[in-house]
């Protein structure tokens, strides 16, 4: 089944290459040796939010822009294919939770902030149930009252960010969400080094931090479960195709025995398999999206099914672009590495291939078992 984009976000698309485009001029890819960013790009924050981006997804009465997960996978499609020094998948994932449970002045407050630009809000991945992020757990909190400690040893944006969703444990009760405020002198932060060089990270020490206990997920956890993957599926999809566009725009140009390289058999099939499976996983994207949308009651497994193809296809697909380019590929000036540093590092936060078709199939033979 093929999903046809309306007007709205045929429109959504080219307003967003448009801006993207503008900041890429200014912010090279990859960025110059010595000088890779640490912090994120604020003026890149600044323009999302004036054009109502970050509050795509978060219905109107929060505040935000309305629209779905349909409108939410278009634009992260084309912040994947840029990758800014900015965290859009991270941020509708904190607007998500915070609008879940909009229902006190102070997540109210937090979630004009995320969605006007004016604050910084990441998650602390590490803390996330396996169910949702299964990278490996480097770092805890604990929930004390109103406050919580910990170490946490890798969070994107962590010299930036102003408000911490995370997950902690509380006694013997399972990890619940949090929204912890990050400020001196509660918070001692640490640049650390990341594989992916657009996407900073920091260990964070927490002492006493401000926290406001968030309770756990009700019924729409799914859903914001579901929508997480199927965002991060989507950013996967226009970082593989940046990579495909690159490798064949090259294999046309590169010449060798006075012809194309892209004329070899041994090149242009596996970019034509590549092409297969990156578009046959970007139909799997569109499905998910609409099965959320639509409030399916498989929407789950969608994201799941959408998020195993998008990972497979962006590591085939970037691991075979940096080979198309030869040598040149791997210099540090070209950006097939940086988009190869990208798979593999979400590679590293939503687990091997084996897992997650491992929690795919617990899903669809849960629900056989069920049905």
């Amino acid at each position: 089944m093929r999903f046809a984009p309306t007007d709205e976000q045929l429109e959504l698309g080219r307003t967003a290459e448009r801006l993207l485009a503008v900041h890429a001029r200014r912010n090279t890819l990859p960025p110059p040796w010595g000088a890779i960013p640490q912090t994120l790009n604020r003026e890149l924050g600044a323009s999302l939010a004036e054009l109502g981006l970050l509050g795509l997804g978060v219905p109107e009465r929060l505040g935000g822009s309305g629209g779905g997960v349909a409108e939410l996978c278009v634009l992260a499609e084309r912040v994947g294919s840029a990758l800014p020094t900015f965290p859009f998948a991270a941020t509708a994932t904190v607007a998500a939770v915070l609008a879940e449970h909009a229902d006190s002045p102070g997540t109210r407050a937090a979630l004009a902030g995320v969605v006007d630009g004016s604050t910084a809000a990441v998650p602390a991945w590490e803390t996330f149930p396996a169910d949702m992020v299964p990278g490996r757990r480097a770092g805890s909190l604990t929930l004390n009252g109103a406050a919580v400690d910990g170490v946490l040893a890798a969070v994107p944006f962590g010299l930036d960010a102003e408000l911490l969703l995370a997950f902690a444990d509380e006694g013997s009760a399972p990890a619940r969400p949090v929204l912890v405020e990050l400020a001196e002198p509660t918070t001692a932060r640490t640049s650390v080094e990341s594989l992916d060089v657009t996407e900073p990270m920091a260990s964070l020490r927490l002492t006493g931090a401000p926290a406001v206990p968030l309770g756990p997920l009700g019924p729409l956890g799914a859903h914001t479960v579901a929508r997480l993957l199927t965002v991060l599926a989507a950013e996967l999809i226009g970082t593989a195709r940046r990579a495909l566009e690159g490798a064949v725009e090259y294999a046309g140009q590169r010449r060798q025995f006075g012809r194309p390289i892209g004329s070899f058999q041994a090149i242009k099939h596996v970019l034509a398999d590549r092409s297969v499976q990156l578009d046959a996983a970007w139909m799997l994207v569109q499905g998910a999206a609409h099965a959320l949308d639509s409030e399916r009651a498989d929407a789950d497994v969608t994201a799941r099914t959408a998020l195993a193809a998008a990972a497979d296809a962006v590591e085939a697909v970037t691991a075979d672009a940096l080979q198309t380019h030869g040598g040149i590929g791997f210099t540090w000036e070209h950006r097939s590495h940086v988009l190869l540093r990208r798979a593999r590092a979400r590679r590293s936060l939503l687990g091997s291939p084996a897992h997650r078709l491992d929690v795919l199939a617990d899903r669809l033979l849960g629900s056989a078992h069920l049905s």
